[in-house]
């Protein structure tokens, strides 16, 4: 529930807060630049929705806008029952590193992920955190770069390497703590999310347990970002519900991740998975939250990875979250997805295109983009005549 208010009237938004706790709902406040604030009522409104037509003739209340759609924490589209419509803001997830520096995703910039596949040994990870954060300083976009690597692995087999587990997390501690760059890592077990909350600096909820739905609530009660990649089965209503699963719980800092889709050209074929590039604007379109790619499980060959990175930014994601190999020697040593680590070199130079292109393509693209965002108002406009 939206609830659009005039500037000014805080005892009107103390009430309305007190009214939203009663019914199980948090508050958030987003100051807007002009006459007015919107008022955004986080998790499951269900009950408070009984209360509509009083908070709407609350001093200072302009408007209470409902949601239709399934996903109403995330859903970008708000209407007011008298077929007015309009685009709520998208968010921005903000991640800090010991740096003191913020990564913001979905400000803009294209946010870069990187590290192993999994944690294997600290000087594995050590040398690969090291080399990244020396590539991003070269850069120039420490502020832009996340660690990745897994602790707890998914496999397919129950007799494959499954990942060192809290060891693996006490690595990553290490590694942040002497790099100042924040990480990301996957969580499997909903009676872990408490105590990994503590340490890690975001939750990844892996493609087998996008629809783990005590993980997914678990996650979004933690108080950390959470990046929620699809389900290599899901379409994209199942893949936004998930999402609201972690949004129902209070937490909106979620970034939606697509890597890949299982289909008829996937097995014994020339990927591991096919990209489903148009989900990535779909994604936008229908929710406010941040989308990133992820080209390595797309491809499941690292001679793919560069290019289905480079092919998704015509679809403009906020980030991209990509498997790295510090050396080719190592790769035989890898016990997991070796295939698909791009070589920490060459990833740098995926790293330089990206930059090129928003400095010389995405400000074109930008102007096709406008063309439609006015044409969608228009269309809009004439609706609501």
């Amino acid at each position: 529930m939206i609830i659009e208010m005039e500037k000014g009237h805080p005892i009107t938004v103390e009430a309305i807060g007190k009214i939203a706790a009663r019914h199980g709902n948090t508050l958030e406040v987003i100051e807007g630049s002009e006459v007015y604030d919107t008022l955004h009522v986080i998790g499951d409104v269900r009950s408070l929705a009984s209360q509509a037509d009083y908070l709407a003739n609350l001093a200072g209340v302009e408007r209470v806008w409902r949601i239709s759609s399934s996903y109403k924490n995330i859903a970008r589209v708000v209407g007011d029952g008298r077929r007015k419509a309009v685009h709520r803001q998208r968010r921005v997830v903000e991640v800090r590193g010991p740096d003191g520096l913020m990564r913001r995703i979905g400000a803009g910039k294209h946010i870069f992920l990187a590290g192993p596949d999994s944690v294997q040994t600290e000087e594995q990870t050590l040398t690969q955190a090291r080399m990244l954060a020396a590539m991003a300083d070269r850069l120039k976009i420490r502020d832009r770069l996340i660690f990745r690597a897994g602790a707890f692995k998914p496999r397919t087999r129950p007799t494959d390497f499954r990942g060192l587990g809290l060891e693996g997390i006490a690595i990553l501690d290490r590694v942040r703590q002497e790099t100042g760059i924040p990480y990301i890592t996957e969580v499997m077990d909903h009676t872990l999310v408490e105590q990994l909350a503590g340490q890690v600096d975001m939750f990844q909820i892996g493609t087998r347990n996008a629809q783990d739905f005590a993980l997914l609530e678990k996650v979004g009660n933690s108080g950390r970002p959470v990046m929620l990649k699809r389900g290599f089965g899901n379409d994209a209503e199942e893949w936004f519900n998930a999402a609201e699963y972690i949004a129902n719980q209070g937490n909106l800092d979620i970034v939606l991740c697509e890597r890949g889709v299982k289909t008829m050209f996937a097995r014994n074929g020339y990927n591991r998975f096919t990209p489903d590039f148009n989900v990535l604007r779909h994604a936008k379109e229908k929710t406010i939250l941040p989308v990133a790619f992820d080209p390595s499980h797309a491809a499941g060959d690292d001679r793919l990875v560069a290019e289905n990175l480079l092919a998704s930014l015509a679809f403009l994601p906020d980030a991209s979250i990509t498997e790295v190999l510090h050396a080719e020697s190592f790769r035989v040593e890898q016990m997991c997805d070796a295939r698909q680590a791009l070589l920490i070199e060459l990833y740098e130079k995926t790293v330089e295109a990206v930059l090129a292109f928003e400095a010389g393509v995405a400000p074109l693209l930008q102007q096709v983009e406008d063309h439609f965002e006015l044409r969608r108002g228009a269309t809009q406009e004439a609706g609501a005549r």
